[in-house]
């Protein structure tokens, strides 16, 4: 894996007798940008959505814990935050075809920008693909929602509000994964191979 602390490479043409595929369309960048935090945001809403029916339906007559116990974590959210955000792209390269250890894999940290993402020159089968991008989502958000669910009173406030920063940065992280799996489904029939040459993304017959 290599790691980018600035821009990603700038995309270009195929080299001259290289025929990558089909070239997948995608808005432009401001679309794609209000397309993602839209979609981030409905993503943030189903999580709210259950933990507000969660505590309607659950959390009535319970005692208040002391005061003491609700002092909010600053720094440990701090840090949750981040590992978040890097968890979020880590997640991606695990499904990718070399398991994100070749160079292929490319890892953009770019804090000046606040611009991350996990990229991979190669092919990829359209099925894997999908799951790639929506590993994060599941593993990030749903898992960590379903134990807030799950075992609530029995873990600390520094603990929860730890899992609430988790499902929140990633729901709205997510918005993207979610806009990018729309346009492939929508462009790339079952059984169809991505092919990401040259930091442009094209598709194959399988």
């Amino acid at each position: 894996m290599r790691i980018l602390f600035n821009n990603p490479p700038p995309s270009a043409a195929p080299a001259a007798g290289v025929n990558p595929g089909r070239p997948i369309r995608q808005p432009g960048r401001w679309a794609s940008a209000i397309l993602a935090s839209m979609s981030g945001l409905v993503l943030l809403f189903i999580p709210v959505g259950l933990s507000i029916v969660h505590s309607y339906l659950f959390r009535e007559g319970e005692s208040n814990p002391p005061a003491d116990d609700h002092i909010i974590p600053w720094v440990g959210m701090a840090v949750i935050l981040i590992l978040s955000i890097l968890a979020h792209e880590w997640m991606h390269t695990l499904l990718y075809p070399d398991g994100g250890r070749s160079d292929s894999t490319i890892l953009i940290l770019n804090w000046k920008k606040l611009q991350f993402g996990a990229y991979y020159e190669g092919r990829i089968p359209r099925g894997r693909w999908i799951a790639m991008r929506l590993l994060p989502l599941l593993i990030l958000t749903a898992v960590p929602q379903a134990a807030l669910m799950l075992f609530y009173g029995g873990i600390s406030f520094a603990v929860e509000t730890y899992l609430i920063i988790l499902i929140l940065t990633n729901s709205l992280g997510s918005g993207g994964d979610l806009v990018a799996v729309g346009i492939v489904l929508r462009q790339v029939p079952p059984g169809g191979i991505l092919n990401f040459h040259r930091g442009r993304a094209y598709w194959l017959p399988g």
